[in-house]
């Protein structure tokens, strides 16, 4: 049975998609969207993720309000999500951590720590479920 996990990453960066993508499709599923109303819409659509990295300053739906929006949610609440943001500002981490993100991580990153994180999130959320 394959049990790799599908990870919706949205970013509108192509750069930062491509190497997400590059370092994390041997282990995962990878699902890329630009915006956070795309990704919504993939949701939407049925879709199942069991991990979003979504960007914090997307167009049309920002990765604070794709936050909100998936929190409220009764679908998507349960999903993990991990913040990528431009900026270090703690309060901007401090906002997305209290709105629900799992984590939070800044641009530049090393894409091995993102992988680290992502498995770390998934074996809490694993345990709580």
């Amino acid at each position: 049975m394959d049990n790799r996990k599908n990870l919706l990453i949205i970013d509108d960066e192509p750069s930062i998609t491509k190497i997400l993508e590059h370092f994390l499709k041997k282990d995962f599923d990878v699902v890329i969207k630009s915006d956070g109303s795309e990704g919504m819409l993939w949701l939407e659509e049925g879709n199942h993720a069991d991990l979003i990295i979504a960007d914090l300053h997307m167009p049309n739906l920002s990765g604070k309000e794709f936050l909100k929006v998936a929190k409220a949610s009764n679908l998507y609440s349960e999903i993990p999500i991990i913040i990528l943001s431009g900026s270090d500002e703690s309060s901007e981490r401090i906002q997305c951590l209290n709105l629900g993100a799992d984590d939070f991580m800044v641009k530049p990153f090393n894409p091995m720590e993102v992988h680290a994180k992502i498995n770390a999130v998934l074996r809490r959320s694993k345990r709580f479920s």
